[in-house]
């Protein structure tokens, strides 16, 4: 049986999820994927969830911390969370910064 979908992220209507970061979401099966921009100062604090999540910074750059271990993501690189691990964010440059994120399994609601 194939039950293939397609959808394309410019059709995803874009949400708020904090103060200056915007979030576009797309749920296939039990993957979920989100997009978040995140606009210059923009803070997405420490929280965790039971889903694994891994994190691609697609364009400019962000202070990211995962269990207090801290990494300066730009573009093309990408990180682990395991489940229920704190993690959060930081835009500190003068630019928005866009990030792809895949959770497994997907997540029953966005922190």
């Amino acid at each position: 049986m194939n039950d293939a979908e397609h959808l394309n992220f410019n059709d995803v209507e874009e949400v708020d999820a904090r103060p200056g970061i915007f979030r576009k979401t797309i749920t296939m099966g039990s993957i979920q994927v989100v997009q978040y921009r995140y606009l210059p100062g923009s803070v997405f604090e420490a929280h965790s969830h039971p889903e694994e999540q891994m994190t691609i910074a697609l364009e400019g750059g962000l202070e990211f911390d995962v269990g207090g271990k801290p990494f300066d993501l730009t573009k093309g690189d990408v990180v682990h969370v395991p489940p229920e691990v704190p993690h959060g964010a930081v835009n500190r440059t003068a630019e928005e910064a866009l990030t792809l994120n895949i959770y497994h399994p997907a997540r029953r609601k966005a922190p």
